[in-house]
């Protein structure tokens, strides 16, 4: 580390107030890739239904690199017998900073459904393209000397990549300091500063009441070592309520925000319009040694990868090509709020497999010859609290506040989890959410009737029951008695 230490920049930060980056992080962040992150929305197309969700992936990123600051100093202070380095708290920092490097436009929507689309057999996902885009900042921006500077190795650099994507060989990684893996992406659990951070921004933006308390989580937690010997970061017992309401949060967000049914059927008319561009030849982005790359072909470029950002909605907009008519008539669309109609809702059959759910629009339309399958497109309603059908505060371990014979800062040996029997009383039934909705992209009322009569059909031949479009509730009519 050199020998005079340099103080980081101060921002102003709407959430979490003054917050201090350092200097090694500012060089990332005054670079091309990290700046791209100004035009990512965080919320993608939830910005057509909240007009606060205007924030991006850039201040969020700064968010969790102070929070992951926050997090491994005060394992730092607390326990000095950790041996946590300077160099090991930088590269937590610079990992918080650097994990969403690889989101593509419209966050989610790229990497979960148009990629998926376009390239079914692609493994991509924005973590590995964080990892790649991280790389790609190093050398295009020659920081390598700057990490020399601060005492970081390559061997620290690969720290950094599996603190954002999780670690490629279990063996190689630093066994007596693995809850250093659960500060920026949580894999054991889930809990980690990234959702702190969007959790409170994004209830911040939208105007939602966020009852996690994440500065409060801040300072009750400790490393102990749990039953197969792994030292892992624990929470005090009392805390488990929070915690509820944390994973609460997550659920409250996608079901309000992230899965409401106009996001949806926005969500579906921007990718529609960015597979018309993807198919047209002369839409592609300058590539390494200026290779043009269309749009699927970018994931492996990152020369053309750092070029995608939101601006691609403005681009298809003012393009001239012939070909890209169809992508600027839905971008018009959604300008003038003319959206894909929501003809359906329905808990998603057991029975329905990935390849299955491609072929239910061409199912609902072969029940009616009025009906074409082009004119319907499926949505996947899913949402959870981060472990499918499972309660995420099982995976949690927890500890008892020190005997009086103790200090509150002295060794804590004892790693809990939570009773089989036990938890807040009013715990949901099921913990996740999972949904079909059925779009018609037609606008004449003739058509959109005729495809609400279709999916009414196909949900009685597939013995399920069509839900309310607003909220997944059903209603009865109140009688007496």
């Amino acid at each position: 580390m050199a020998e005079c230490i340099k103080r980081g920049k101060i921002f102003n930060d709407p959430v979490h107030g003054h917050i201090e980056i350092p200097p090694l992080c500012m060089k990332i962040v005054d670079t091309p890739e990290f700046q791209r992150l100004r035009f990512l929305k965080q919320m993608g197309p939830v910005y057509y239904v909240y007009p606060g969700a205007s924030h991006n992936r850039f201040e969020h990123s700064l968010g969790v690199c102070h929070l992951a600051g926050a997090m491994i100093s005060q394992l730092q202070k607390q326990d000095p017998n950790l041996g946590i380095t300077p160099v090991e708290v930088l590269c937590v920092q610079i990992a918080g900073l650097c994990h969403d490097l690889g989101h593509g436009p419209f966050s989610h929507l790229f990497d979960n459904v148009f990629i998926p689309l376009v390239a079914p057999q692609s493994n991509f996902t924005h973590e590995e393209a964080s990892i790649k885009m991280f790389q790609h900042l190093i050398k295009e921006n020659n920081l390598m000397a700057d990490f020399e500077y601060y005492n970081l190795k390559q061997e620290d650099i690969d720290f950094i990549k599996e603190l954002i994507a999780g670690p490629s060989n279990e063996d190689n990684i630093r066994r007596e300091k693995k809850y250093l893996y659960e500060i920026v992406a949580n894999k054991r659990n889930s809990v980690d500063v990234d959702k702190f951070d969007y959790f409170a921004r994004d209830c911040y933006m939208l105007g939602f009441k966020n009852n996690f308390d994440h500065n409060r989580f801040l300072q009750f937690f400790r490393v102990i070592k749990d039953e197969n010997g792994d030292h892992r970061i624990c929470i005090r017992d009392k805390e488990a309520e929070n915690l509820y309401e944390m994973f609460h949060t997550r659920k409250n967000l996608h079901c309000r925000a992230c899965k409401h049914v106009v996001t949806q059927a926005v969500e579906c008319m921007i990718v529609d319009a960015l597979v018309i561009a993807d198919d047209c030849e002369t839409f592609t982005f300058p590539g390494k040694d200026n290779t043009p790359r269309r749009l699927r072909e970018c994931i492996d470029d990152m020369v053309a990868y750092k070029k995608l950002d939101d601006t691609i909605f403005q681009r298809i907009m003012w393009s001239t090509e012939p070909e890209l008519q169809g992508a600027r008539d839905l971008i018009d669309r959604i300008q003038k709020r003319q959206l894909y109609k929501c003809v359906g809702l329905a808990p998603r059959p057991e029975h329905l497999d990935k390849e299955r759910e491609k072929k239910v629009p061409q199912e609902i339309a072969d029940l009616d010859d009025q009906l074409n399958p082009d004119i319907l497109t499926l949505s996947r309603v899913h949402y959870d609290y981060c472990m499918k059908d499972e309660d995420p505060v099982r995976y949690y371990r927890f500890y008892e506040k020190p005997k009086h014979h103790d200090t509150e800062d002295g060794p804590i040996k004892k790693c809990l989890k939570l009773c089989e029997d036990q938890g807040p009383q009013m715990l949901p039934a099921h913990f996740q959410v999972d949904m079909i909705r059925i779009f018609c992209k037609a606008k004449d009322k003739k058509t959109i009737q005729a495809a609400e009569s279709a999916f009414k059909q196909w949900c009685d031949d597939n013995e399920v029951t069509p839900e309310t479009i607003r909220g997944g509730f059903r209603f009865e009519e109140a009688t007496n008695g």
